[in-house]
């Protein structure tokens, strides 16, 4: 796709038109994370498979694979299950929300979100993902986030952006998830991990990171946000020849429910 190339228009949420983008080009995450968190949930012989919500094309559903587990992948996007691969038996993948994720009360023993909790209000999210944990249970939260600050190239992309859509806010990066996961009651206190990683891109993947953005294709719509792809990829050429390093801090937060 041609950087300069106009987008259908997005809507806030809807990664339909950022789903072909998003497989091709969002970050994995740590195998050390997930065994980090296997340990918080205190999985057992008889947890049964993992409840992921929010699962877009999964990503983090593979290294749960990966790891040895079994998924009930649930995510609202049709064109982001498309995209997912097949992992056969492993993972069933099935139409839900946060609210109303599909499946029976107290049947999970650990759910997970990668890089969707912000989409959830915590008023219905929570009283929801609460029924559907066993007691004892777990919930865990996590985002890949970028390190702006350890990297020139992403400092540059940012004060491009800033430049567009002034006060441009990313949200969970800097929300206060202790409060928003013991905000209703049903989850105690988080613990919180992080592993830091670097993704090396080649410069049509870096481009796709940002075609991915639903919230910032939202925010500028699709003439500057192909603007803005077009100064990216000037400002590759120039300045960042041959692949780039991306910096992120993977950060998790995992709370027992409330009996």
């Amino acid at each position: 796709m041609s950087p300069s190339e106009v987008t259908p228009p997005t809507q806030p949420g809807d990664f339909s038109p950022q789903a072909a983008a998003y497989a091709r080009a969002r970050p994995p995450y740590p195998a050390a994370m997930v065994a980090r968190l296997v340990e918080r949930a205190k999985l057992d012989a008889c947890a049964g498979p993992v409840v992921e919500i929010g699962a877009g094309t999964g990503l983090f559903t593979k290294v749960l694979v990966e790891a040895g587990l079994e998924v009930l992948a649930v995510e609202p996007n049709a064109a982001m299950r498309e995209r997912a691969p097949s992992w056969g038996e492993r993972v069933q993948w099935s139409a839900g929300t946060f609210d109303d994720p599909g499946l029976a009360p107290a049947s999970a023993s650990w759910v997970v979100a990668a890089q969707a909790l912000h989409w959830a209000e915590a008023s219905t999210a929570l009283p929801a993902l609460h029924r559907l944990l066993r007691p004892g249970g777990h919930l865990s939260a996590l985002w890949n986030i970028r390190d702006t600050e350890r990297s020139p190239l992403l400092l540059a992309t940012a004060a491009r952006i800033e430049a567009l859509t002034p006060g441009f806010d990313e949200g969970y990066r800097a929300r206060d998830w202790p409060a928003f996961l013991t905000s209703t009651g049903h989850f105690e206190a988080p613990v919180v991990d992080e592993v830091p990683h670097v993704l090396t891109l080649d410069h049509a993947r870096f481009l796709d990171l940002w075609r991915s953005h639903n919230k910032l294709n939202a925010a500028l719509g699709p003439e500057a946000m192909a603007g803005l792809l077009t100064e990216l990829e000037a400002l590759l050429a120039a300045d960042f020849p041959g692949p780039v390093e991306v910096p992120y801090r993977c950060r998790a937060w995992t709370a027992a429910t409330v009996p």
